[in-house]
């Protein structure tokens, strides 16, 4: 294959991968999106595959989040220059290397596989998705099987699997297609038997998780009502000592409204809709009781805390507050986002924030889930709420439901679709209920089987009021993890070792 056709091939295929996420959704296109690139790998040499990887990556990144060169320029004040650069490294050195190793793999173990090799392209693959989600940092965003959210049947095996099963069902696919594509006259069988597989892998996952649904249908518990407040205010991307103390009265008429409308026993307020440090501001507390005590409510809020005086550590913090004001506990955010609320690179001063005397938030230590008056809350603020890991271990700590606060006002509508489709999963993962009060949408009450009760629109002032029920059952998945990833990894690690490195028969 000539070079331009290649490159060709794999930009379409990464510039359509975009459209399967929000906020164009376009769901169907993702049994099929991968195809192109596939088929642009076969046959060309290393270099070329690596190259092809990058390619890819560069253009699947831009067209999932063209949200972020402007927002970190906005958010660092920088020019754009600065975020478009910072696209660059971000993409570069956190996603193009899992799938520069997965172009590398696909190019010695292509040919000659036998009927098995979607099988192993797909393995391959979510192999090259789990190193992206858990190496480093980890970066998950946008993984082939969130393009499914929403399609219930279809990601319920994430209860066993992970989101890693959703992606294996889609990869297997694609690999039947592109070698059905580039099929020749005595490879048709072995293209044959491979779209069989792949029909086979859908059927498996598509039983199950008829069968799941089936099985989870009605109430487990008793169903306790629950309000979550959406201010809709932008504070800018920095906070600034001018900002102490605002916005408070839009949260409490919001809450006001929604306590005397319905009876809610938890009202959940999003990250940072304190503009204050709670713990020393003892008439802002009353204030928030009067509201409160009325309807006998507790409320859950985000907002700074600070420890030490001559050299204090910053928080990003929960707290849960009794009807009189009362603050009951708090949870300190453990996974922090890097170079936003910490600096893995501190020589980078250009992006460094400032939240009025904060310069850099500390990383809170494990602690227990907040024993609210629905049941133990597993706090996940913001991008925690990303990664399986961190829910799995707030089940493991005892959570009965999900809260995710979240801080999404100066980004756009298709960044927040899209992390809300991540955080959705979690609900089937886990099998646990979801709150999600974010500050410009959507804030949302997920159910257990990914589907919601209720929702706001983006960009609006709501109140938005439904039922939770508490579970305390453990999936599969909870238990085990990433065990099915793992051997996906371990499946294409073998199948390359053998092609890399056959064993030799010795003659007698």
């Amino acid at each position: 294959m000539r070079l331009p056709f290649a490159v060709g091939l794999t930009a379409l295929s990464g510039g359509l991968y975009g459209l399967c996420f929000p906020t164009a959704s376009v769901q169907l296109l993702a049994w099929v999106v991968l195809v192109p690139f596939f088929v642009a790998l076969r046959g060309v040499r290393l270099g070329v595959a690596l190259g092809l990887g990058w390619v890819w990556t560069i253009t699947a990144a831009y067209a999932v989040g063209d949200w972020f060169p402007s927002s970190v320029a906005a958010y660092y004040r920088q020019p754009l220059a600065i975020g478009i650069a910072f696209f660059f490294g971000v993409s570069s050195l956190m996603a193009a290397p899992y799938y520069m190793a997965f172009a590398a793999w696909y190019r010695a173990i292509g040919r000659g596989s036998g009927p098995w090799l979607s099988l192993l392209v797909a393995a391959a693959w979510t192999a090259a998705e789990l190193g992206r989600s858990r190496l480093f940092t980890g970066n998950p965003w946008a993984l082939l099987g969130y393009s499914q959210v929403g399609v219930d049947a279809l990601v319920q095996i994430a209860d066993v699997t992970g989101v890693y099963g959703v992606t294996f069902m889609l990869a297997v696919v694609n690999a039947a297609l592109a070698e059905t594509w580039l099929a020749g006259a005595r490879s048709r069988r072995r293209a044959s038997m491979g779209l069989v597989l792949a029909g086979a892998v859908v059927a498996i996952v598509l039983g199950y998780g008829r069968l799941r649904m089936a099985a989870l249908a009605g109430s487990r518990g008793t169903p306790i009502e629950v309000a979550l407040i959406q201010g809709n205010l932008d504070l800018g991307t920095q906070w600034r000592e001018e900002f102490y103390g605002r916005n408070l009265d839009v949260y409490l008429r919001l809450t006001q409204a929604a306590l005397e409308a319905h009876r809610p026993a938890l009202v959940v307020w999003p990250e940072n809709s304190l503009t204050f440090f709670l713990e020393t501001e003892p008439h802002y507390r009353a204030a928030i009781a009067r509201v409160l005590q009325p309807s006998s409510a507790q409320l859950l809020a985000g907002g700074p805390r600070a420890v030490g005086r001559a050299h204090p550590l910053y928080y990003n913090s929960m707290f849960l507050l009794s009807p009189d004001g009362t603050i009951l506990g708090h949870y300190d955010k453990q996974r922090l986002v890097p170079f936003a609320e910490y600096f893995p690179i501190r020589a980078i001063d250009v992006l460094r924030r400032r939240f009025g005397r904060i310069r850099e938030l500390t990383p809170g230590r494990p602690s227990p889930p907040l024993p609210t008056v629905a049941g133990l809350a597993g706090i996940t603020i913001c991008n925690e709420a990303m990664f399986p890991e961190v829910a799995a271990e707030r089940v493991r700590e005892g959570a009965v439901f999900f809260v995710d606060p979240a801080h999404d006002t100066w980004l756009t509508p298709k960044f927040s679709a899209q992390q809300f489709d991540i955080v959705r999963l979690r609900t089937i993962e886990q099998r646990r209920f979801l709150i999600r009060a974010s500050t410009s949408g959507p804030s949302a009450i997920v159910d257990p089987l990914g589907r919601l009760r209720a929702r706001s629109e983006f960009l609006a002032r709501a109140a938005v009021v439904g039922t939770i029920e508490a579970r305390d059952d453990v999936t599969l998945y909870g238990r085990l993890g990433d065990v099915f990833a793992s051997l996906c990894a371990l499946a294409a690690l073998i199948a390359w070792g053998t092609r890399m490195f056959p064993l030799r028969r010795h003659e007698v």
